[in-house]
Order: C-alpha cells, then sequence, then structure tokens
C-alpha cells in the first residue's frame, strides 16, 4: 500500500487565516459547539486534503449549521492527483447561546491525508479603521486644496 505524505503546497493550503483558531485537525472532521458573550459574526472554515487512489476520485468538505450545509468539491481527478478542498461560512452567534457545527470531508477513491477546521470572530473594527483613514486622507487633501484627495483630471485643449 502506498503511503501518500502531504508537500508544501497542501501546507500552505491547509493554513488557516491569522484571525483564525484551530478547532480540529485530523482526517475525519468534527462535531462541536460555539458559543460567545456577545453577539458576533463568526466566520467558519473547513480544508481538506487528499490524493486520489483510482480515477475519478473527489474530495469534498460540508459545514452543517442546524438545517443548513455548505458544500464544496475537488474532482474528478486521475489517480495519485493530490486533492483540495474548502469552504467557509459567517452566520450570527446570538449571546449566551450554543451554536452547533459539524464540519468533516467525504472522499471517493481519495485517501484523506489531513482537515482543519478552524473559527474567527469577524471584527469590524480594521474597516472602521481603514475608512476613517480614507476619510482622514480626503479631509488633508481637501485642505491643501486638492479634489477630494484625487489629482485634478486633465484638461482639455482645443486648437483652432
Amino acid at each position: 500500500m502506498a503511503h501518500f505524505k502531504l508537500n508544501e503546497a497542501d501546507e500552505t493550503f491547509l493554513k488557516i487565516p491569522d484571525d483564525g483558531v484551530l478547532l480540529f485537525t485530523g482526517a475525519s472532521g468534527t462535531e462541536t459547539w460555539i458559543e460567545r458573550e456577545h453577539d458576533v459574526v463568526v466566520r467558519i472554515g473547513i480544508k481538506s486534503v487528499a490524493t486520489a487512489t483510482a480515477n475519478a476520485a473527489t474530495l469534498g468538505v460540508r459545514i452543517d449549521i442546524g438545517e443548513d450545509s455548505a458544500k464544496g468539491q475537488d474532482g474528478p481527478a486521475p489517480i495519485e492527483t493530490q486533492l483540495h478542498a474548502s469552504q467557509a461560512v459567517q452566520v450570527l452567534v446570538k449571546a449566551g447561546q450554543r451554536l452547533a457545527i459539524k464540519a468533516y470531508p467525504h472522499a471517493d477513491n481519495a485517501q484523506i491525508l489531513r482537515t482543519v477546521v478552524w473559527a474567527g470572530d469577524l471584527d469590524s473594527a480594521p474597516a472602521s479603521r481603514a475608512a476613517q483613514e480614507r476619510k482622514s486622507f480626503a479631509d488633508g487633501a481637501k485642505a491643501n486644496g486638492a479634489n477630494d484627495g484625487f489629482p485634478e483630471p486633465p484638461t482639455q485643449q482645443t486648437h483652432s
């Protein structure tokens, strides 16, 4: 039996976002819940890597939250091809309420090498800071006589 390994591209693909917290790593997936003290939008993601063990191999990932689900898939692919599948969802987690989630891969004619599941709170502060920085730049440009922070459009000259 062949022993398949992750390569550098697979490891890069499996990295979770900087603002994410790892909930699970392995091959099978997870069933868990999350809870927050305040209402917050949470992004939940799954990534999985597999190697095709026969032709027409597929790798799918799925996130179930209540009655809703989101799916991602790679394949069909020929034998010995690396398959990569991912999916992410954003959901409002109400203060003090547990949100049950299931996140798992499914492979046909493929061996799952690794699956990661992560979650991260979406923070509006970076977007607010960026908007404030743009406003400050535009205000400064206006004070200096510029056209809303953008250069003046070229004037058209006519020749007679």
